[in-house]
């Protein structure tokens, strides 16, 4: 297969001028008056039948403890790495013809390591639909090749892969467009996938611009909004919903707007048990954190608001009094529901960290990764309820349950930090853990946010300097 000599824009190659490879498109191309027509080379894949690695005889499962992630160096363990790059590479130089089914098929068993696919209660089920539904739209179809595309260049180094990528992605950005202005598609299960898989890809890959996954949250947050609460029935725009919730609340914690997930009808559609994954009394409490949860974005800006307010002023105490009103009630909820989980859920064991962590040397090993997010979300939201306490002078030593708290989120993070899709899991609580650190905790975040954004590019350390 011949590979091009330039990885300019197609216009710029064939104008012969020296292209500055920007994206979504180069300024060459906006200068000469043309839409920029990407970076493909023509590297297509094409839809075949769904191939599956056979496992060796001795190999161990994901139960059994093996593939677990070496998160000192943020990369998966030297025999999964391995297993990876070849089945991986194998793909993209076999041939120009690359079969996106069988790429998906990576991606899918990949995302659910190191735990078993079973496990994967919100976080990567809805990648399991992919293969079924590649085919049907070619905005996601587009948004599914340039995700596995990244996915395959990443996890085997293969630059062209990501070049591939990229240029791909800015064709499913143009079908984006188009297809939020058809009548037919604007509304589809299809098109909301296909936003929710380009900002993913914004997550994953882009290092030069920390805001640009919050354009795509912002439209992921009013698409979920528009299709209204009956839109969610199936199965799959179930799952969809699920997988976007987590970002339709960061968006409104950056945007400093009401989170429309908080209301009783969108709680009701929620709850709904449409699988069988896991038990329904799991399900259940899971889903009550998660009700309270959707107020969080509320909590936090109120509490910023009265950091910099006059404290003298009788608006300010009028303020914090019915601010501090609101928090011990949902301090009572969160308490009530957490001793419910702690009879339904194993608590965690204290195990010494295998990464020799100095300031932590104790962490928390927990049954499985949907247990483990529950729990970090609990502390965390425990973090925030005594902030406001303390900021509100509610008597009680609220500033060391403020620490109690941060430190319990801390000691879940090695168990949490596994796997691809480990660091989508700690956004929010690492976020908080930054936010009420101290010094020595503040460098302990920034060191573990340096090893995640090795593969989830919007933790790069910076980005929570700001």
């Amino acid at each position: 297969m011949g590979v091009p000599r330039s990885n300019g824009c197609l216009l710029c190659v064939q104008r012969r001028v020296k292209c500055d490879e920007g994206l979504p498109g180069c300024a060459k191309c906006i200068k000469y008056g043309k839409p920029c027509p990407g970076y493909d080379r023509g590297f297509k894949f094409v839809a075949g039948k769904p191939h599956r690695s056979k496992r060796s005889p001795g190999s161990k499962t994901a139960a059994g403890g093996a593939h677990l992630v070496d998160i000192r160096s943020g990369k998966s363990s030297q025999a999964m790495q391995q297993s990876l790059v070849r089945r991986a590479s194998s793909l993209w130089l076999r041939s120009a013809d690359t079969n996106v089914m069988q790429s998906l098929d990576i991606l899918i068993g990949d995302v659910s390591q190191p735990f078993p696919a079973s496990a994967t209660y919100t976080t990567a089920r809805w990648f399991t639909f992919l293969p079924a539904i590649y085919g049907r739209n070619r905005t996601l179809d587009a948004s599914i090749r340039c995700f596995v595309a990244h996915h395959i260049g990443l996890v085997t180094d293969n630059k062209q892969a990501i070049m591939y990528a990229r240029s791909t992605y800015v064709e499913a950005l143009n079908r984006l467009q188009r297809s939020l202005y058809s009548p037919t598609e604007s509304l589809s299960s299809e098109v909301l996938c296909a936003v929710l898989l380009q900002c993913f890809f914004e997550l994953f890959s882009n290092a030069h611009d920390s805001t640009s996954w919050m354009n795509h949250a912002k439209g992921l947050s009013r698409l979920v909004s528009f299709r209204g609460c009956d839109s969610y029935q199936t199965e799959f725009d179930h799952i969809l919903l699920k997988a976007c919730r987590g970002l339709i609340i960061m968006h409104s914690l950056f945007s400093k707007e009401k989170c429309f997930l908080a209301s009783s009808d969108w709680h009701s559609v929620m709850k709904q048990q449409l699988d069988s994954t896991v038990s329904s009394s799991f399900y259940a409490q899971v889903e009550e954190l998660f009700a309270l949860y959707t107020t969080i974005p509320c909590f936090i800006h109120q509490l910023f608001d009265l950091r910099q307010a006059d404290p003298a002023h009788e608006t300010t105490q009028q303020r914090a009094s019915e601010l501090l009103t609101d928090t011990l009630d949902m301090q009572n909820k969160l308490i009530t529901w957490y001793d419910k989980f702690s009879r339904t859920a194993p608590l965690p064991a204290e195990v010494l960290s295998s990464t020799g962590d100095t300031l932590y040397p104790i962490v928390y090993s927990f049954t499985d990764v949907d247990t483990a997010a529950i729990f970090a979300a609990y502390y965390s939201y425990m973090v925030i309820v005594h902030a406001i306490l303390d900021v509100c002078r509610y008597p009680g030593d609220h500033a060391a349950l403020v620490t109690y708290f941060r430190d319990q989120v801390c000691m879940s993070v090695e168990f949490n930090a596994q796997g691809i899709l480990g660091p989508s899991r700690l956004g929010f609580p690492l976020l908080v853990v930054h936010e009420f650190a101290d010094p020595p905790t503040k460098a302990w975040v920034q060191g573990w946010l340096q090893r995640l954004s090795k593969t989830y590019k919007v933790m790069l350390p910076q980005n929570y300097r700001q």
